[in-house]
């Protein structure tokens, strides 16, 4: 009998017309016609769509062609389709003799990652499915996983006088107590190392501009101010919150920081995101496949 890999991440809409229906899942509510008109303005410099959910799905095939017969790879989505439920209910169907569930991303935090195992736990309550279950988070120490961002450097931009700038998606600073902030920074000390940069630090991305609380700082773009002040002429942006492109890559990072790094005089270019490139399907495989059930 087969091991089911849920592969779960946030999920995006495939179409321009898809977004309303995503962004009302997501918030909670509809959004008034402005702010929709804006965000799908920003999808439409992306070219229309996420590819995030096309990635994960292609994540799915090459790690379960990866893991063999025996193990069953399934993309989920947080607020998107398949979803979490269509997901678990497709591993039930296949009567799979253990169910792992596989966060795309390595780091915890509960809006996120807690937020994707508690809807998963409640939905295997709410069917009775009751395979041996686990939940594999938190995986930012694997080495193949530093080492697919220490291959990208070294073959995309490695510049001995650049400066290594990564980012990550900023969270309300009440969250700062959980493990994502430091698993972000110690992730970043581990490529840094790996790959022997010299220069680099780390900068938060995407807080709300209508945000009514303190987010995690300094931002990217006070970084940017900072490096620029410093003498530095040629900057690399390092996408280390992200294992895939979606809107936080191609419109935050690729449009906003670029055409703000330029503003300040500076070379810029970002490393392409991991996606389902071989070396982090390695990763996927290894996590998901020596995965043990105590550890969940």
């Amino acid at each position: 009998m087969k091991t089911g890999i849920v592969m779960i991440t946030l999920g995006g809409p495939r179409s321009l017309a898809e977004i309303p229906d995503f962004i009302k899942c997501f918030i909670g509510r509809e959004l008034p016609a402005p702010a929709m008109k804006a965000i799908i303005e920003r999808y439409r410099l992306i070219g229309g769509f996420s590819p995030l959910p096309a990635i994960t799905e292609e994540q799915s095939r090459r790690l379960n062609d990866a893991l063999g017969s025996n193990f069953l790879c399934l993309p989920a989505f947080r607020y998107a389709q398949p979803t979490i439920a269509q997901a678990i209910d497709s591993m039930d169907d296949a009567a799979v003799a253990e169910l792992r569930f596989l966060l795309l991303s390595p780091f915890y935090t509960s809006v996120t990652t807690g937020n994707y195992i508690d809807t998963a736990k409640a939905y295997l309550e709410e069917k009775s499915f009751s395979p041996p279950v686990s939940f594999i988070h938190s995986w930012y120490q694997e080495p193949l996983f530093t080492g697919s961002w220490v291959e990208k450097i070294k073959t995309e931009a490695f510049d001995e006088q650049g400066y290594y700038l990564f980012s990550a998606h900023s969270l309300p600073l009440k969250y700062a107590t959980e493990p994502y902030q430091q698993q972000i920074e110690a992730s970043m000390s581990s490529i840094a190392a790996a790959a022997g940069l010299r220069h680099y630090s780390l900068g938060w991305q995407s807080i709300p501009s209508n945000a009514p609380e303190p987010w995690i700082t300094p931002t990217v773009e006070e970084k940017l101010d900072e490096i620029a002040a410093t003498g530095f002429r040629r900057v690399i942006q390092v996408p280390i919150g992200f294992t895939a492109d979606h809107i936080e890559t191609l419109y935050d990072i690729d449009i906003t920081h670029r055409q703000y790094a330029l503003n300040k005089g500076l070379g810029w270019r970002r490393l392409t995101s991991l996606n389902a490139g071989p070396s982090f399907i390695g990763a996927l495989h290894k996590i998901a496949a020596n995965f043990a059930l105590e550890e969940s």
